[in-house]
């Protein structure tokens, strides 16, 4: 009879033990989530073998008013950064839930990836965090406060995942960074941001891309960006383009764009074809039948791929990976190390209207 009484002391024993155990977890998870600065966005330049790497977090105060708040600390490698900045904060940084990296041209060109592989390969972001360039000084787009009161740094990285069918920049994740590293040429394009005031207007300009091999880089403008997306961003709505013509005024949407790029194992050609939809055409004057709706888009087209091309080409840069399509096609001219100077691109666009 004693026996079961013997059974319950024990489990209310082990029971007792279990909620203690719970409830001390609890609260030193919960110490745990205080003593951290949870980073939203962050910014990293060099100079020399100095590098500069910037945070942005947020603040509640007692009155629940929020503040952006960024901090800033220099050295010769990151893990010392982040030290410095686990005290200048007074708790320890988490950067896995960044939803941006904010990057100088001279990281991109000067610095052969470490700093990124530090990132990467360390798991220090996790593989979607936005990668972009700064077209000055990525302090300075990381740690402003914009005109609708969000942080700068913050803001970018909420509007970069929300990108959709606008025809321009292409947004790029540290994982496609990486990606795009291995293919023939190395090339890299990132959607290039300036910090801008006008007045009493504070934001950020996000039309522009920035191209590097790792060594070179070129910031393409706002139309070369267009073809950029044209070319590489497959699949999707790319907006308006304007039109103009001596007798209409408007713009044309384009709802759906895919291109392929093919070059045959012998040839120095590579034959571009885009295929795009356009609807809802608009005029503010003046009539315009289809075809020439259909000639006048594919011009513009055309313009905007072949200035994307032509600057990257000038500075060497295989911005549409000539090179890994020879090496599919079996075409040897890739291992020549002037490859992109001897490929000649051939734009053929075919519009349908709906």
């Amino acid at each position: 009879m004693k026996k079961p009484k013997f059974i319950n002391k024990k489990w209310l024993v082990i029971t007792v033990i279990a909620l203690v155990l719970v409830v001390f977890s609890f609260l030193n998870e919960q110490k745990s989530i205080n003593a951290q600065t949870i980073v939203l966005a962050l910014s990293l330049d060099k100079n020399g073998d100095e590098y500069e790497m910037g945070v942005q977090a947020l603040k509640t105060t007692e009155t629940e008013k929020q503040e952006f708040i960024s901090y800033f600390a220099k050295g010769d490698n990151l893990s010392d950064i982040i030290e410095k900045l686990n005290y200048d904060t007074g708790n320890t940084l988490t950067l896995c839930h960044a939803m941006v990296l904010i990057l100088g041209q001279n990281v991109l060109n000067q610095d052969d990836d470490k700093a990124m592989r530090f990132f990467f390969e360390g798991q220090i972001l996790c593989n979607n965090t936005m990668v972009v360039a700064a077209k000055d000084n990525p302090k300075d787009v990381l740690s402003p406060t914009l005109t609708n009161g969000i942080g700068a740094g913050y803001y970018l990285g909420t509007m970069l995942r929300n990108v959709g069918g606008d025809l321009g920049v292409i947004p790029m994740t540290i994982k496609d960074y990486f990606k795009n590293k291995f293919r023939i040429g190395s090339c890299i394009y990132l959607p290039c941001v300036a910090y801008k005031e006008e007045g009493d207007s504070k934001y950020l300009d996000v039309t522009e891309s920035y191209i590097s091999d790792g060594k070179t880089g070129v910031i393409l403008s706002e139309t070369a960006t267009r073809g950029l997306s044209l070319v590489l961003n497959n699949g999707v709505g790319h907006g308006s383009i304007p039109f103009d013509t001596e007798t209409s005024m408007g713009e044309v949407n384009l709802v759906k764009s895919s291109a392929d790029i093919k070059i045959e194992k012998t040839a120095d050609t590579a034959k571009l074809q885009i295929k795009t939809t356009v609807k809802n055409k608009t005029y503010v004057a003046g009539k315009i039948n289809d075809e020439e709706c259909k000639k006048y888009v594919g011009n513009k087209i055309t313009e905007y791929v072949n200035e994307c091309y032509e600057q990257c080409k000038s500075a060497g840069l295989d911005v549409f990976y000539l090179g890994q399509r020879c090496y599919a096609y079996e075409n040897e001219l890739y291992k020549d190390p002037d490859y992109i100077d001897k490929i000649k691109l051939e734009v053929e666009v075919k519009i349908s209207l709906k």
